[in-house]
């Protein structure tokens, strides 16, 4: 058995780490936060409006993902990949140049949740796990890494390009990262497998194991009959509810109660950075520890960050909440992947994880609109924060319903 010195299957967890950071997570659910206020000030658009839209889209994609999962299993990430990312990077470009009534962004957010919904972490996802068996759950994390690390360059950039040159600038910049940077490295570096290049799982070249072993085919009845299935759908569900819905209010809650424009901005990019750290934390861990012990952690971690939010924390105690919460966020993609594979194998995953993913986007889905209305209704969003630290908790006790892994 012979393992070259480099494996090729890092040059596919760095495109795809770029990629990801391009995906409508990303440049569509999260930098819309970015975009409310000016929205508002231009069109009269309350929050509660605005974030519709990233509910229409979240609800679109949540269908979508499920479908694109099967497609993905049967004839490849990558030919998915690439007519998903050019639709989404002109549907971008679409927002500034064709808006000018609340329907309008929101049918164009509807279309990137349907059409753009193959540039997410799926195929990506797919293609990893094809390429690595022993490090799995590292490469898993470092590839998820790349939503943290969007985190960490989409706000200063939008920051500037707002204030500089209006909001329409800023959906432009985002469009032209996607169509002309993700999309040539998706294009010229991903391969579906490595035995397309002659390669096996790891890097191992010797002809035992560069033949692909078919893992078994789960049927939709099957999986959906599995009470493991419905306890990751729900926590998922749970937990993107509370966290991602307070990703999107971040910024403006944080600038009602007194901070600066750019302070709020550098403590929503102190979250991203967070989200980075963890999540290649967590794949590191993935590999040595029992994943829902993991996940219980992360989540208590980040119900402490939530709490001291609900104080109506500003300054140094926002930036500590904002680390503290990225702990969860950073670690629930690759934990959703990994437990996919350690419960369900490689087979079906493309199902089974769009499916799953498609509870990840039901609570990315509502969480937002349940924080515009906590705001709209009582002025603040601390109400909603309390049931957030409950909801978290609850949460975490999940995981205690998993059983050992399925190998």
């Amino acid at each position: 058995m012979k393992t070259p010195k480099y494996y090729y299957g890092w040059n596919i967890v760095a495109a795809s780490i770029f990629g990801f950071s391009a995906s409508p997570g990303q440049f569509a659910f999260a930098a819309l936060g970015f975009f409310m206020i000016p929205l508002g000030v231009e069109f009269g658009w309350d929050r509660t409006e605005i974030s519709l839209a990233v509910t229409i889209f979240t609800i679109t994609q949540a269908f979508a993902t499920a479908i694109i999962g099967r497609i993905v299993d049967k004839h490849g990430a990558k030919e998915v990949l690439i007519p998903s990312i050019i639709l989404f990077g002109l549907l971008l470009a679409a927002i500034p140049l064709l808006t000018t009534k609340l329907w309008h962004l929101y049918l164009i957010f509807f279309l990137i949740g349907g059409l753009a919904a193959g540039s997410a972490a799926v195929p990506y996802l797919r293609i990893i796990g094809a390429w690595f068996k022993k490090n799995r759950g590292f490469a898993f994390g470092i590839t998820m890494a790349g939503g943290g690390v969007g985190f960490m360059y989409v706000p200063p950039m939008l920051q500037y390009l707002i204030e500089n040159y209006g909001w329409r600038s800023g959906y432009y910049a985002l469009s032209a990262i996607v169509l002309f940077i993700s999309l040539p490295l998706v294009f010229m570096v991903l391969r579906n497998t490595p035995q397309e290049i002659g390669l096996a799982p790891d890097g191992v070249t010797d002809n035992e194991n560069m033949r692909e072993r078919p893992e078994s085919i789960l049927t939709l009845g099957r999986v959906l009959n599995d009470k493991v299935f419905w306890v990751l759908y729900i926590f998922v569900a749970l937990l993107t509810f509370c966290l991602y819905g307070l990703m999107l209010h971040l910024k403006p809650m944080l600038m009602d109660r007194g901070m600066d424009d750019l302070a709020a901005s550098f403590v929503f990019s102190s979250l991203g950075t967070t989200v980075v750290i963890a999540r290649v934390g967590t794949g590191f861990l993935l590999d040595r520890f029992f994943a829902p012990k993991l996940a219980m952690i992360f989540i208590l971690i980040s119900t402490v960050g939530v709490a001291i939010l609900s104080t109506g924390a500003i300054g140094t105690l926002a930036f500590i909440a904002a680390i503290l919460i990225g702990f969860s966020i950073g670690a629930e993609l690759d934990l959703l992947a990994y437990l996919t594979t350690r419960y369900f194998g490689l087979g079906s995953f493309g199902m089974i994880y769009g499916l799953l993913f498609s509870g990840f986007l039901l609570g990315v889905s509502t969480g937002p609109l349940a924080f515009g209305a906590a705001f709209e209704t009582y002025g603040s969003y601390v109400n909603m924060l309390f049931l957030a630290v409950i909801v978290l908790i609850s949460t975490a006790g999940m995981m205690l319903l998993l059983p050992k892994y399925r190998d």
